[in-house]
């Protein structure tokens, strides 16, 4: 039984991918629906080896001289849920329902990011009331797991200049630019001997942590760091110091809230708790407004562990991760209070013999992701570790002479009264992969109200969902 109005095209269509299995990695569905859906409304598509679409459709009568737009949007969803839901996120259809109006999904995450704009791009292509220019409708895959779908999909299909991106959380705003990036790894070989001091524990905890593109220039203290520093702490008063495993960070696009440093010494606890709490005290001083909660612990482990790295190895190890660069670079000089340049030391591991820092480095500019690949280099082999730099993908710059822009501000101030607003992402969107791909794309962004993302608390409004489309029709038609 539908719970929305479903004679409202998007209505429809929003209840009928819900009912489709789409998280990440999991797209094979969805996507055979989108197929059917195009062949069954006669409509020319390509579908790719990783799943992606692009659908076509030519423009309505008169518009037939008038330049193709883009639309896109991704199929993918986050699956998360309560821990008393037992929704099945590879077979079942998600639960919606109603609540003051707006629509949620019973414990589980609503998949609107992204299916409000594969709703609208399915309503829009069913269509023959809405006056358009050619249509190029891209879907694509695993964009909640690293943009993969877009870094695959071939530019060649496209032929369109314009493009409106339908991964948007808030009516009323338009992104301007978003960040590219990469991946780097650190590595460095160790080697354990014997041993037989006594084993102590270091934990930082306590921290916020965050998402490294939104809240990496709000002075967020990084676990690994801060814990790498209470190491080096011990090293600088002479205490004996011999590394045996280090657990830091969960992903690499997340600012680390805890780690953990396990080392054998034979120093006194009472010298070692001494360097412990001063740098409680540093801490609490440095993050008294960004992380009030920093807390690090200090506590003997009464198991036993046979092998640690050795005192110059384990000063080696803490010596590299106090220098390696970390967080916020640089922020723009267009754009206010936007960062520009960043890097995360997400995730710290000892595992096989090796340590692994893994990275993610955010930049619009290529040349800035490149320089911090070479820093980040250039310190590794000083200390006998080697990196390596993957999943790049592109920036979209700020460009202030957006044509289209331009014309959607000034649709919307004549539509709702409203002015647009304009919103800058650190984050890495796959617009800008679509420019990377195609650098004379003229790009907006637009979508309804949506809150909590990502989280089984995840809704959307169900009038702006409404109202976001119909803004949508009447933009292109102007097209």
């Amino acid at each position: 039984m539908s719970i929305l109005d479903i004679n409202i095209p998007v209505n429809y269509y929003f209840e009928e991918i819900s009912k489709i299995p789409r998280g990440s990695y999991n797209e094979q569905k969805i996507a055979d629906y989108v197929e059917n859906f195009a062949k069954e409304h006669n409509l020319r598509y390509v579908r790719d080896q990783v799943n992606n679409l692009i659908i076509y459709k030519d423009a309505s009568a008169g518009y037939e001289d008038h330049e193709a737009i883009m639309l896109q949007a991704h199929m993918d969803m986050v699956n998360e849920k309560n821990k008393d839901s037992d929704h099945d996120f590879d077979n079942d259809p998600l639960d919606l329902y109603i609540d003051d109006g707006f629509i949620t999904a019973k414990g589980t995450t609503l998949g609107a990011d992204d299916g409000y704009g594969v709703a609208y791009m399915l309503a829009l292509l069913s269509t023959d009331n809405v006056k358009h220019p050619p249509l190029e409708c891209v879907f694509t895959v695993c964009e909640e797991v690293g943009l993969d779908g877009a870094l695959a999909f071939d530019g060649n299909l496209i032929s369109a200049n314009r493009m409106i991106g339908l991964d948007s959380e808030t009516e009323g705003e338009t992104c301007t630019t978003s960040s590219g990036g990469c991946d780097v790894m650190v590595d460095k070989d160790l080697h354990f001997v014997d041993n037989t001091k006594p084993i102590y524990e270091l934990m930082i905890k306590g921290l916020q942590g965050g998402h490294s593109g939104r809240e990496i220039s709000n002075g967020r203290g990084n676990a690994n760091k801060l814990a790498t520093r209470v190491m080096y702490g011990f090293i600088k008063e002479k205490l004996d110091i011999q590394l045996i495993d280090i657990e830091g960070g969960l992903k690499n696009n997340a600012i680390p809230r805890e780690c953990t440093i396990i080392f054998a010494s034979e120093s006194d606890f009472n010298e070692l708790k001494k360097v412990a709490d001063t740098y409680q005290s540093y801490f609490k001083e440095e993050f008294e407004f960004s992380d009030s909660g920093v807390l690090v612990e200090l506590k003997a482990v009464s198991k036993s562990l046979p092998q640690a790295l050795s005192n110059a190895e384990s000063k080696e190890v803490i010596e590299m991760m106090n220098v390696l660069k970390n967080g916020f670079v640089e922020r723009s000089f267009a754009i206010k209070d936007l960062t520009v340049i960043s890097l995360n030391m997400g995730v710290v591991r000892i595992e096989n013999n090796q340590l692994k820092i893994n990275y993610l480095l955010r930049s619009p500019m290529k040349s800035a992701v490149e320089n911090m690949c070479d820093e980040l280099n250039i310190v590794a082999r000083a200390f006998n570790a080697s990196t390596v730099s993957s999943n790049y993908y592109p920036g979209w710059l700020y460009d202030p002479d957006s044509k289209l822009r331009d014309q959607f501000k000034e649709f919307y101030l004549k539509h709702t009264g409203k002015q647009l607003k304009e919103v800058a992402s650190h984050g890495g969107l796959e617009t800008g992969i679509f420019k990377g791909k195609k650098p004379n794309l003229d790009i907006i962004t637009m979508g309804p109200d949506m809150s909590d993302i990502h989280t089984p608390d995840e809704r959307m409004n169900i009038a702006s969902f409404v109202n976001c489309y119909q803004l949508l029709c009447d933009f292109i038609a102007t097209l």
